[in-house]
């Protein structure tokens, strides 16, 4: 395989993999907003998860995931008005 045909092969290996990330978290935040717990959106999503694991590295499967829940933990916090950069500002953030 030539370099350009290698190089097109990953290209289109990223582009599936990001399609599938983007279907299965679309499908957790629409389970997670009707009001599903995490385990009941994950069942619902399974399918899309299994797509999701097969498009992608492991690595990364583990990143999108992560840094999905971290997202929407912070947006659940800055719609409850908490800032942590505030909080910490006013030294109020300090580990004991």
């Amino acid at each position: 395989m030539s370099k350009i045909d290698s190089s097109t092969a990953l290209k289109e290996d990223r582009q599936r993999c990001y399609q599938a990330r983007d279907d299965y978290l679309f499908c957790l935040d629409k389970e997670l907003d009707q009001g599903k717990t995490e385990e009941q959106a994950s069942q619902s999503c399974r399918a899309s998860f299994r797509v999701f694991e097969k498009a992608c590295p492991n690595s990364w499967v583990g990143h999108f995931t992560r840094k999905h829940s971290f997202e929407r933990y912070k947006r659940t916090l800055a719609e409850q008005g908490f800032n942590v950069a505030d909080r910490n500002a006013l030294g109020d953030g300090k580990k004991e």
